[in-house]
């Protein structure tokens, strides 16, 4: 696979966490390569190490040991700056509880990232009332985050992912929190985005509805990657 084609590259990552005197290693050398827009699903239990890698993908956090490219570029010598300003061009996050700020209607949660990020007001405007359209919400753009069911709620952190068009949405089990049936239009919806809006998208899951989606299913097991496999459709 040539580099060009890689949106996200880790070799030998490691990630080891201190408790205490205790060295807990939660990731043991993780090789993985993500091609440009496709949908991918990193399954395993709790305690894996699926949080662990999305945060050292989306920059939140550092490897211990081991290299990270995203679109070709090292990532792991980058400064705090630097690597707030990559993410925030780049990488769109959605979370199990949404991580939506209460104050803020829902048009506004979306407003926000484009605002940080220097986006003229008008702009950001019309791109989060037509993300929030895109998402079913256009009724409910005004409403509060505890105006809105978790469906809804989680739309809304689809939305403000998609705010900045990055070319990374990074998926921390985005359905864990809701019904079967929300949690399938959810999924449905991400993936539909994904190729709308021509962004890679890398969910960590131990749910196997949200794998079936996938391009390609990376199995993680104590800190490794022990596998791939493709979904049964």
């Amino acid at each position: 696979m040539a580099s060009e084609e890689l949106v996200v590259k880790c070799v030998n990552v490691r990630k080891v966490y201190m408790l205490g005197k205790v060295a807990v290693e939660a990731l043991r050398g993780v090789n993985m390569e993500v091609r440009y827009g496709e949908f991918i699903a990193i399954m395993g239990p709790s305690g894996s190490g699926k949080t662990t890698l999305l945060n050292i993908i989306g920059t939140l956090d550092r490897p211990t040991t081991g290299k990270v490219y995203i679109d070709g570029q090292d990532i792991t010598p980058l400064s705090d700056r630097e690597l707030t300003e990559l993410r925030r061009r780049k990488i769109g996050f959605v979370f199990q509880f949404y991580n939506l700020i209460p104050t803020l209607t829902a048009l506004e949660n979306v407003e926000l990232p484009m605002q940080i990020a220097g986006v003229n007001f008008r702009e950001a405007r019309e791109r989060a009332m037509k993300l929030l359209e895109i998402v079913g919400l256009k009724e409910r753009m005004h409403h509060r985050p505890d105006e809105l069911s978790g469906g809804e709620q989680q739309r809304v952190a689809i939305a403000r992912a998609l705010a900045n068009r990055p070319s990374i949405i990074l998926a921390d089990e985005p359905t864990g929190d809701l019904d079967s049936k929300t949690g399938m239009e959810i999924i449905e919806l991400l993936y539909r985005l994904s190729r709308e809006e021509h962004v890679t998208v890398i969910v960590a899951t131990h749910d196997p509805m949200v794998a079936n989606f996938a391009d390609r299913i990376l199995l993680l097991k104590d800190g490794v990657i022990k596998g791939e496999k493709r979904p049964k459709r």
